[in-house]
């Protein structure tokens, strides 16, 4: 044994040896969420009630039709977390995990963090949470928030926790949890559920009547304009084809309100949908998020067709509609993006979806967003590449713009969410003929 351990020493005694490497130590954070769509909260039904009681009869519609889940069942979504600012140890910190979601919209996201960034001492810094939906292989920003000053530590506890919140810039907690009313199939009523929103998916319904200055439907004719009318809704971001859905009448809708009587307090409307469509707001692969007002062919098609006897699709009006600008909550939640169209009833421009954030009991806290991009993470090598365009030469190198001036903040709440086409009097005086044979 003497000569073993001699000879090994021997063999060894001109290698030098270096300090052992330390072993990265990580600590697991499983951060589980139920998502649903930008719909009203309770709280925030029950505070427009009395003052505003037509977005109270829309927005009530929306949520007590549809499931909470109607339009996150089923996506993939990726969560990213990036210092906003520089770091109290300098370095450059981006997580992001991806999962995807069960039937009713939950999902669990797993990050797996160097224990250092978050124990003894975690890491301060601004920091942005996104959350963004992957389609067609681009990612769309659904939900974008800046934090203030926080520990990394900090920040995870709040995404982690069942009611849990995050930081905004002017100090104010924002609440990722809320109760949303929605309507459960299994058991055929609406019911009161835990979620978190995302405003940058949007769920509305359609209404088609005869215009200003037009009465409605006729009675005697109504239920042939119901067989013979279809709808279609698409989504393009810069020229490509996102969303697309054709549908018929929503006979179900029209009966619990009377073909919208109950809502808007005039007879024989026709109602399609639920209309599901994202915001166009984009993640570039090198970090880079694009305000959906810079990205060209960017727009929402809306067409009512007349379906002949035949099963022929004729459009009848039809009308593109472009993203609205981008806005801020305390400075720190990112959104808008969403759908405009005019509503003929009264004649003004309107964000379709559901308005919370652009309430006057929000005004006070609004800000809007001047950028064209805005550089969240650095990925060398990445360009600014979207659908094989460069959104550099896109926007000519001019970062800035107008955000649109065409709503009116102040009367979105005193008129409709949800427009009625001017199907009749404005465009089809022939299908009006037509009509009047039908009912004859």
């Amino acid at each position: 044994m003497m000569i073993l351990i001699l000879v090994a020493f021997i063999s060894y005694a001109n290698t030098i040896y270096g300090p052992a490497p330390t072993p990265m130590v990580y600590t697991t954070y499983v951060i589980t969420m139920n998502l649903t769509d930008s719909r009203p909260s309770i709280q925030f039904l029950n505070a427009i009630l009395n003052n505003y009681p037509l977005t109270y009869r829309e927005d009530s519609l929306i949520t007590n039709t549809t499931p909470v889940w109607k339009v996150t069942a089923n996506r993939e979504f990726t969560l990213y977390i990036i210092n906003a600012s520089v770091t109290t140890n300098q370095q450059a910190i981006l997580l992001n995990t991806t999962a995807i979601t069960n039937n009713t919209g939950g999902i669990s996201w797993t990050l797996k963090i160097p224990s250092y960034l978050v124990y003894p001492q975690s890491v301060y810094a601004n920091w942005d949470v996104l959350i963004t939906e992957d389609l067609n292989g681009v990612k769309y920003v659904v939900f974008a928030f800046e934090t203030g000053n926080e520990s990394l530590a900090q920040v995870l506890s709040g995404l982690s926790t069942v009611g849990g919140y995050l930081v905004a810039l002017n100090g104010e907690p924002y609440y990722l949890w809320n109760y949303y009313y929605g309507y459960n199939p299994a058991t055929d009523s609406v019911g009161k559920y835990y979620e978190v929103s995302l405003p940058g998916l949007s769920i509305f319904m359609m209404w088609v009547g005869q215009g200003e200055n037009a009465s409605s439907w006729p009675s005697a004719g109504f239920q042939e304009v119901l067989q013979i009318l279809s709808y279609s809704f698409s989504e393009y971001v810069n020229s490509s084809l996102i969303i697309y859905s054709t549908l018929s009448p929503n006979i179900t809708i029209g009966e619990i309100t009377n073909y919208g009587y109950t809502v808007y307090q005039r007879p024989r409307l026709v109602p399609f949908g639920p209309i599901i469509y994202v915001s166009p707001i984009v993640l570039l692969p090198n970090g880079t998020l694009i305000n959906p007002t810079c990205i060209p062919n960017t727009y929402y098609l809306l067409q009512v067709n007349y379906v002949t006897q035949g099963g022929y699709s004729i459009p009848i009006y039809e009308t593109k509609n472009y993203p609205m600008g981008l806005y801020l909550l305390n400075e720190s939640l990112l959104f808008g993006g969403y759908l405009q169209a005019y509503d003929f009833f009264n004649r003004s421009v309107i964000p379709v979806t559901p308005v919370q954030y652009l309430s006057p009991i929000y005004q006070p806290r609004m800000s809007t967003v001047s950028w064209c991009k805005l550089q969240v993470f650095q990925v060398p090598g990445n360009g600014d590449i979207l659908s094989n365009q460069t959104i550099n030469g896109v926007i000519n190198g001019n970062d800035t713009i107008t955000v649109n001036n065409n709503i009116d903040i102040n009367k979105v709440n005193a008129q409709n969410t949800i427009y009625i086409l001017n199907v009749l009097s404005h465009v089809m005086n022939g299908f009006l003929k037509l009509l009047r044979l039908i009912v004859r």
